[in-house]
């Protein structure tokens, strides 16, 4: 049987370094306009988008990472964190947060197994 809080170490050491990875500078530049998130007490935001007429409509299907989540422009992450009862972020320090809660509880769960 193998060791519960090493298995979510491992979970979270591979998220963290995913994290990471995607926070680290690269050749391929993103519009920067284009880099805000929508996170509530849960988590940042999945949205599926669906067209109606010229416009989008955006409907939360979940939470995940932050580097993972729906970009949008700072305007329409506004909008849609204030009609969701949430915040827009953008996506690096959103992604920087949870990379460094996860590192936190990584060293928790690590001084617990240690005890």
């Amino acid at each position: 049987m193998t060791n519960p809080s090493a298995t979510l170490i491992a979970d979270f050491r591979a998220a963290a370094a995913e994290i990471e990875a995607r926070l680290a500078p690269s050749a391929c530049a993103t519009v920067a306009s284009h880099n805000w998130i929508v996170l509530d007490d849960f988590g940042p935001m999945i949205f599926t988008l669906t067209p109606e007429g010229k416009k989008h409509r955006a409907t939360c299907t979940g939470h995940g990472r932050a580097h993972k989540a729906n970009r949008f422009t700072k305007a329409d992450a506004e909008r849609l964190a204030h009609a969701c009862n949430a915040r827009a972020a953008f996506w690096a320090d959103a992604a920087r947060e949870e990379a460094a809660t996860l590192r936190c509880h990584i060293a928790t769960l690590e001084a617990a197994s240690a005890a």
